[in-house]
């Protein structure tokens, strides 16, 4: 059966995106079928593969049967859109809506997994009934991200009954554990990422070097996904 991964946090630039892509192309790498979809906002997934923001994923969300982008180690992507000025004027981007959520349309796809890089907007509900379809949220924090937001993440993900709160702590110093340990209080689990310079020269099989410079233990992290 199909299993839903958000990633998810309040704070932009907090590496949402950055490990959304390690995560769908580690399970690739372990033999899974992977969708990827951007419903970031605004997105991003596209830049970082190359693919066009043709607002494929919230086209799917409402029923329309469109092709997917596919990377060259075989994960599907459903990417975003960033819209023109006029089309902002006229309303002509169809935006998300919570009733468009729902987990029937992720197991559709027809994948083991589908990672979404998550939803941030003003209408919160549409971030709740994400969360809540989700088998897992992965909550990404690094040494830039406000301890702050990461808290109030996790302790939100926590009372709308996410099924499972994960905190992946990006670490490259002692300090940054302290942190991570601290955070983790709100947490169903952690994990530990680095991207120590002596652990950068392990071969990993990403897409494109702004991938590669992220996670290099990335496999751990997969590898208690299919756990």
């Amino acid at each position: 059966m199909t299993k839903i991964v958000t990633v998810y946090n309040q704070k932009g630039g907090c590496g949402k995106t950055t490990l959304a892509v390690n995560v769908a192309h580690g399970l690739a790498t372990l033999g899974h079928s992977v969708t990827l979809v951007d419903l970031a906002n605004p997105p991003y997934l596209h830049r970082w593969l190359d693919f066009a923001a043709d607002n494929t994923a919230v086209r799917w969300l409402m029923g329309e049967n469109v092709p997917r982008w596919k990377t060259r180690i075989g994960v599907d992507v459903l990417t975003g859109h960033l819209p023109s000025v006029m089309e902002l004027l006229d309303g002509g981007v169809p935006n998300l809506t919570k009733e468009m959520i729902v987990a029937d349309r992720f197991w559709e796809l027809g994948t083991d997994w589908v990672i979404v890089d998550g939803y941030r907007n003003e209408e919160r509900d549409v971030e709740q009934t994400l969360l809540q379809v989700s088998d897992i949220v992965l909550v990404p924090h690094t040494a830039e991200t406000p301890i702050e937001s990461t808290r109030d993440t996790l302790k939100w993900c926590r009372e709308i009954a996410a099924r499972r709160v994960c905190l992946v702590g990006i670490i490259g110093t002692l300090r940054d554990m302290d942190v991570i340990a601290e955070l983790g209080q709100f947490a169903d689990s952690v994990l530990l990422l680095t991207s120590h310079e002596r652990m950068r020269k392990r071969r990993t099989a990403f897409e494109t070097p702004r991938v590669v410079k992220a996670m290099v233990e990335i496999h751990n992290l997969c590898a208690w996904l299919e756990k």
